[in-house]
């Protein structure tokens, strides 16, 4: 895993995503044998209303300390949120193999947010728009579908993607490890990226 995409991956966790990371795309060729098409870089999974809360000293809910999120990345709290992503160390971008039907499908299917029979029209909204949704009748759970790209570049949205900068991202990490620093130093972050920005906070 790459630097780009371990730093992706710590700013989802902090998020509230769960997340995979270089999940091969795979297909069987017409003699038989089967080939990688791509790698999806990041897929990731956040259900409605997650959050990170710690209790404090007073019993009930009212003085539990809950863990801000990026409204930048988390914009609507009432829906499955699902990320396809895209991560670049270079220019944020969208590559057509991530737009292919054999791409969209394992990311649906390995997530498991879509009902056969709304598979073909889900991946064609995601080719087409970079976004799909589905609503409590069709699935169960309303969710938001969507394509995001993540390297350099301003962060908002593209023709058919979302762009969240690296740059936008690593200020986030450090600005919530600052402001969490009390909460969070007798913690021993397992994430390698959250651990080594963590452990350079303690030591300064």
């Amino acid at each position: 895993m790459n630097a780009g995409v371990r730093l992706v991956q710590s700013y989802l966790y902090l998020n509230g995503y769960f997340t995979v990371s270089e999940l091969p795309v795979l297909r069987q060729k017409r003699g038989g044998d089967f080939e990688e098409v791509t790698d999806l870089d990041v897929l990731a999974l956040r259900f409605p209303r997650a959050e990170y809360v710690v209790p404090r000293g007073r019993a009930g809910p009212g003085d539990d300390l809950r863990m801000g999120v990026d409204p930048v990345l988390v914009t609507d709290d009432t829906v499955m949120d699902v990320i396809i992503g895209e991560v670049k160390e270079g220019k944020a971008r969208v590559n057509e193999t991530l737009r292919s039907p054999a791409a969209l499908e394992t990311a649906l299917r390995r997530v498991g947010c879509c009902p056969e029979d709304l598979m073909s029209r889900t991946v064609t909204d995601l080719a087409r728009r970079g976004e799909a949704t589905l609503s409590t009748e069709e699935a169960g759970i309303p969710a938001r579908i969507r394509l995001v790209a993540f390297g350099s570049g301003a962060t908002g949205d593209r023709n058919g993607y979302e762009v969240v900068s690296l740059k936008h991202i690593a200020h986030f990490l450090r600005a919530h490890l600052d402001r969490y620093h009390e909460v969070l130093q007798p913690a021993d972050l397992g994430d390698t990226a959250l651990g080594l920005l963590h452990l350079l906070r303690k030591l300064e």
